[in-house]
């Protein structure tokens, strides 16, 4: 009886493990299902804030479920920022009720970066007056036009979606034009020397409206459309004529002569830190861009002690090697032209990175009205579901050097933006994941990157030492200049002194002091990223010393994306035990 006993006792144990464990198989699936819900919800919330974000990420929105969305481009307003937090407040909530050990390991990490990414907007959403839209070189009206001129057309539809947004840029720009009004009664109206530059950079991009090059490169454009009538394409482009005049043009004209108006009412003359809450707003400002979680004293002693390695570094080349500044002004690299230098830098890395399947790209040229505002050279992120198509704009300004393109080009094509993206797209990841913005990640690869060409320029050890240790020195120097500005407050003359011991000339340090007070943090991105990844890159040599491949690395960074540094550090020390584990066993 007992041993009966003992068996049914057996037995109603094991169905009870059974059917636990079957309830969990069950609630675990649902828990996936309804995490991915939530995940394509916010993908959806995210792409469909504004039209452009929406085709410059998707070329064929309803085969994501998005269908007749009304074309706009936005609405600025502390009204609209308030909205904003209380939906990413209630999307963290959401997010925080899934059991996250229930999820899979790609689902984690997303997971992490949302969470991360919430935490960061909302601690933001604290200092709405301090955020700016506007900057002689990254702001929206610098940038707009750029976008408007890279518009990929798919069908008429999108055509037509392209001539009611460009009537939705004067609505767009008076909700700019508001806010900073509404800044600038609350003292956080910018200095009148960066109100000068983006005032300037309107006045070039109308200064021949005729002659826009919205309207004149647009029949090239609308030629891809294979099914157009003769008819059709004339309607458009009156179409498109008359959106360029009536709104466009109007816009920037609007928005000139409210700068024009508010000059002069800034209470506060230097950076961010000059203005209440200035320096909290600046680092975690500077904390999301960067993807770092270091506090802003914490990176300034990174960047010092990486800038007095770099200047201890050219000093021991340029003593044993006198002749290497005179290489450095007189350098040659393999290949000068654009098109030359991408195929070139493709065939070299094969070796350090993994293999990426050939793309499609093309090599345009900025605009003339634009090239005194823009960098020497830019990539433009494809969309997601058209990732094999990519454009690199060049700039050229005769201010740049056209023959010293070769790491520019490394930076933004191979094995920089371009490589990074299709690499990334390729891995057919939750789509959200391509749409989260983590800065520092893509620039400090790109910046790690353009280091990586000079040794794969074909040059000698000493000139491409010399030139690695230049190059991050620079960025490092205007790294530790943002910082000063905005976060310790340096003043002009304190920032030429600054740089006293670099440049010879005054005008180029009070040119580098405007240019960082208009955009607060620009640079750090690029230098607190590329710390970030030699970090990892040394923490994974210090691991597996001997067994260290650096293309393993590299695969181990772009397979796992765009991530905060934190989040990618505890899963690269995952894959380092990982390897070792088996290295040892071996």
């Amino acid at each position: 009886m007992k041993k009966l006993n003992r068996l049914i006792a057996l037995f109603l144990s094991l169905i009870l493990v059974i059917s636990l464990v079957g309830c969990k198989e069950k609630t675990q699936e649902d828990i996936q299902k309804n995490y991915h819900t939530f995940l394509d919800k916010l993908f959806k919330e995210e792409v469909t804030s504004d039209s452009l974000s929406l085709h410059y990420t998707l070329a064929n929105p309803e085969n994501y479920g998005i269908k007749n969305i009304k074309p706009t481009l936005g609405t600025l307003s502390i009204e609209q920022m308030k909205k904003d937090m209380i939906d990413a407040e209630n999307n963290r909530k959401k997010l925080q009720e899934f059991k996250y050990d229930w999820l899979t390991k790609e689902d984690q990490i997303t997971y992490e970066i949302l969470n991360d990414v919430f935490s960061k907007k909302l601690a933001l959403g604290a200092y709405p007056y301090l955020m700016e839209l506007l900057g002689p070189t990254t702001g929206v009206q610098a940038q707009l036009p750029i976008l408007f001129a890279e518009y990929a057309f798919y069908s008429k539809d999108d055509i037509s979606t392209y001539i009611k947004l460009l009537n939705c840029v004067d609505e767009y720009f008076k909700s700019i034009e508001e806010f900073e009004k509404e800044k600038s009664q609350k003292g956080y109206f910018m200095t009148d020397n960066i109100a000068d530059d983006i005032i300037a950079q309107c006045q070039d991009f109308i200064k021949s409206p005729d002659d826009n090059f919205l309207i004149t490169s647009f029949r090239e454009r609308i030629e891809v459309i294979p099914d157009l009538t003769d008819k059709e394409k004339s309607e458009f482009e009156e179409n498109n004529t008359s959106a360029i005049l009536t709104s466009v043009i109007p816009a920037y004209e609007s928005l000139i002569n409210t700068l024009i108006s508010l000059k002069g009412s800034s209470k506060n003359k230097n950076g961010l830190s000059g203005f209440e809450g200035g320096k909290e707003y600046y680092e975690l400002k500077v904390q999301l861009s960067t993807g770092s979680s270091k506090t802003i004293p914490e990176m300034k002693r990174s960047l010092k002690a990486l800038l007095n390695r770099c200047l201890s570094t050219i000093t021991t080349l340029s003593i044993k090697d006198p002749t290497l500044y005179d290489q450095y002004q007189n350098i040659t690299f393999p290949e000068t032209d654009p098109n030359a230098t991408m195929e070139y830098l493709a065939s070299q890395i094969t070796k350090d990175f993994p293999v990426l399947d050939s793309v499609n790209y093309t090599v345009k040229y900025v605009p003339d009205s634009l090239e005194n505002h823009l960098s020497p050279a830019m990539y433009l992120i494809p969309p997601i579901d058209f990732y094999t198509e990519n454009c690199i704009y060049i700039n050229n300004n005769p201010n740049y050097d056209m023959t010293k393109l070769f790491p520019t080009i490394a930076h933004e094509g191979y094995p920089g933006h371009l490589y990074q993206n299709v690499y990334f797209r390729k891995l057919n990841m939750h789509p959200l994941r391509s749409v989260i913005d983590v800065t520092g990640y893509d620039e400090g690869w790109a910046t790690y990157v353009e280091c990586y060409s000079y040794g794969m320029a074909g040059l000698s050890q000493n000139l491409s030492d010399f030139l690695k240790a230049n190059m991050i020195a620079v960025h490092c120097l205007y790294s530790l200049t943002d910082i000063g500005i905005h976060y310790e407050g340096w003043t002009k003359e304190e920032t030429i002194d600054f740089w006293s011991n670099y440049v010879s000339s005054l005008e180029d340090a009070e040119g580098i002091y405007n240019s960082i007070l208009g955009e607060p943090g620009i640079y750090l991105p690029y230098c607190v990223g590329y710390i970030e990844i030699m970090e990892l890159k040394g923490l994974a040599k210090s691991s597996l010393q001997e067994n260290f491949r650096i293309k393993d690395f590299h695969t181990f960074l772009l397979d796992f994306g765009p991530a905060p540094f934190d989040i990618i550090e505890k899963y690269l020390k995952n894959w380092l035990t990982e390897k070792t584990g088996s290295n040892s066993a071996k």
